[in-house]
């Protein structure tokens, strides 16, 4: 028993490590630019996000049935090995059809590994009596995803300086291996048990279903969450267009991801402290702001230092509040089918994406600054019309 708890105890320090090797993604400085060098336009970049996301609508509540069914470190594991796949298939792509398989073979393994991941490390907490830590070891789970980001797309964008072929090889040969070490160290997961059953796969799915749409408060943050989400990573999936083509230099694209992963890092690794200090509401509230005021500035100005701040503060705010939302949401959901419902909530992101990234693959054929002002109105309709209320809040 003692070995299992010490086990259960070990899964935090585990998880940590697992999400930093899957996040270490070099490329990602460079990405945009990389699908350019392979021939594929702006608007084809939008697309494959499109099917990135319908990918994952398709397999979200499928694989955590399964998770929840027959163990969250199973399918963690099998999630990051398709992720690691993925890798050499962006490595062969040279057209869009080929990038069209590397972001079925991504979203498949993103879809087995999310809601796995944080049922797991949940329910672990759970077992072994630390629940009431939550909120700071889900803050300092999330600040693994952004540790790596901090250095590893600037030596990205140091190394592909000069967009040549092999440079790209070196940055994905980086992130494939990081993948290989996340898939042994997860490998070392104990279980957690699992309580409650439901043996009939249709009865989670149901169950699940019936939970997240009876609960208004639980729906409302899902929302708040998704539309501040999909308006930073719209702007995400253009930036290094917008600033390359008001002549920023290479290596402020790595620069960006140096400075808000810092950012990111900081504060979810603190994050009990910097919610204490703003305030649970106003920890909701003023990024939304943020990301709005970002989306104007960045239409108004070409002055480089304004449009590099603008881009940094933008991408920050959508993940920024993350494990606030991770303990709000999951303090509604019970364990036995805790990664089907964490899922279907993000079903209702996946929704959302299929007409919006069709929208905004379309407006970008046209000009990528009404890309930019898509996203406005994304940050503007979550400030007036999904605020979160005192009322709103669970105990934690």
């Amino acid at each position: 028993m003692k070995d299992r708890i010490h086990g259960l105890r070990l899964n935090k320090r585990l998880m940590f490590g697992v999400r930093f090797f899957i996040e270490i993604k070099t490329i990602f400085a460079v990405i945009q630019l990389f699908y350019l060098s392979r021939g594929i336009s702006t608007s084809q970049i939008i697309y494959l996000s499109l099917v990135w996301s319908i990918v994952t609508f398709v397999c979200d509540l499928p694989s955590s049935i399964l998770a929840d069914k027959f163990g969250r470190k199973k399918l963690l594991m099998i999630g990051i090995f398709f992720i690691s796949i993925s890798n050499i298939f962006l490595f062969l792509g040279h057209n869009f059809w080929q990038f069209v398989l590397f972001s079925v073979i991504n979203a498949v393994g993103f879809s087995f590994a999310t809601g796995a991941d944080t049922a797991l490390l949940y329910d672990s907490l759970k077992e072994s009596g630390e629940e009431g830590s939550v909120r700071r070891v889900s803050g300092k789970y999330y600040s693994a995803a952004s540790l790596p980001k901090i250095i590893m797309p600037l030596i990205g964008s140091l190394i592909a300086k000069n967009l040549l072929p092999w440079q790209f090889a070196v940055v994905i040969g980086i992130d494939f291996v990081g993948t290989i070490v996340a898939f042994v160290l997860a490998g070392f997961l104990t279980e957690p048990r699992i309580k409650e059953k439901v043996e009939n796969s249709l009865g989670l799915l149901k169950d699940g279903f019936k939970l997240v749409f009876s609960d208004k408060t639980l729906l409302k943050f899902a929302f708040n969450k998704t539309f501040v989400f999909e308006a930073a990573f719209i702007y995400w999936r253009v930036y290094q267009v917008v600033l390359q083509n008001a002549h920023m230099p290479i290596i402020f694209l790595g620069l960006v991801y140096t400075a808000f992963q810092g950012i990111m890092f900081l504060t979810h690794w603190n994050t009990e402290r910097v919610q204490k200090f703003m305030g649970p509401i106003n920890f909701a509230l003023i990024p939304q702001i943020v990301g709005l005021v970002g989306i104007v500035l960045s239409l108004v100005t070409s002055n480089l230092v304004v449009l590099f701040v603008s881009c940094v503060a933008i991408i920050l705010v959508g993940t920024f509040r993350d494990p606030f939302f991770l303990t709000q949401m999951q303090a509604r959901i019970p364990s036995f089918n805790r990664a089907t419902a964490t899922s279907t909530l993000n079903t209702i992101k996946n929704i959302m994406d299929l007409p919006l990234l069709l929208l905004v693959g379309y407006l970008a054929s046209l000009n990528v600054n009404y890309v930019l002002a898509t996203s406005g109105v994304l940050f503007a309709f979550s400030i007036l019309f999904l605020r979160i209320n005192r009322g709103d809040l669970a105990s934690s």
